[in-house]
């Protein structure tokens, strides 16, 4: 198949799986496709895919742009001050192993957190009244509050995702934090671990992995392709399709894991 039709068919394939479970931002299943269809190096496919967080999270903040006018003051100054350093430090750490890693190592690193990510759709799903929670834990909110950045940069930096499949079941369910804010958070956090990788990918990594023009280029076509099939997709699937939907999807990641383990 030309460059083209395979273009278009992963933008179908992600704006649809990514409609039907909700996702926005931390699009892994594109890196899948790039290097399964497109057959990009990992590294090629992880500079590809930052364009698209870059671009997805972007999105998400700018309509969300009146509840962070509306945070008060002390979680504005956490989220423009903390959150980006604590993302850089760990962007740092992950492009620095990006930069080291044979092509094999990444390759079994984007399979390792395929079956987890394929788990976490299977097994993990959120009741109603998780979503709704108002009183937090204390503990469980300073860890996310102080590694949550750090976690997401590292794995931004070393495979694209920032680890959000992960860590928002981890901040919901076992700290009892807010959905909506957890959400919220997690998308500053990815915007500014994407930020920050694909500055170092450009200027800091190993020849070999740097950041092209191309990816940017395919990156940002392909963010757009994405949400255009996403928002068509969310016209007619309906929330009683979700949950086998994720399930479905889920056990798809873990037999394709296994491609790349």
């Amino acid at each position: 198949m030309t460059p083209i039709i395979l273009f278009f068919i992963i933008a179908l394939i992600v704006g649809f799986v990514t409609a039907g479970l909700k996702i926005q931002y931390d699009r892994f299943f594109a890196i899948i496709l790039l290097v399964s269809l497109m057959k990009l190096s990992v590294a090629g496919a992880v500079n590809t895919f930052l364009w698209i967080v870059f671009f997805s999270a972007g999105y998400v903040l700018w309509k969300n742009k009146e509840k962070i006018k509306g945070m008060p003051l002390a979680n504005k100054k956490k989220f423009l001050i903390l959150v980006p350093i604590l993302a850089f430090i760990g962007v740092f750490i992950g492009s620095t192993f990006f930069s080291a890693a044979s092509g094999q190592a990444l390759t079994v690193t984007l399979g390792a957190l395929a079956l987890l990510y394929g788990l976490r759709l299977v097994f993990i799903h959120f009741k109603p009244h998780e979503f709704e929670y108002k009183n937090e834990k204390p503990v469980y909110q300073k860890i996310c509050g102080l590694f949550g950045p750090i976690v997401s940069g590292f794995f931004a930096g070393l495979i694209g995702t920032t680890l959000k499949p992960l860590k928002i079941p981890f901040a919901v369910k076992i700290g009892q934090m807010n959905m909506e804010q957890v959400y919220l958070g997690n998308t500053i956090t990815a915007f500014f671990s994407s930020v920050f990788a694909i500055i170092l990918h450009s200027v800091y990594v190993a020849p070999k992995v740097t950041m092209t023009v191309s990816n940017f280029l395919l990156g940002a076509v392909l963010w757009l392709a994405i949400h255009i099939v996403f928002e068509l997709s969310q016209l007619f699937f309906k929330d009683n399709w979700r949950k086998p939907f994720q399930i479905f999807i889920g056990l798809i990641l873990i037999i394709v894991a296994f491609k790349f383990l």
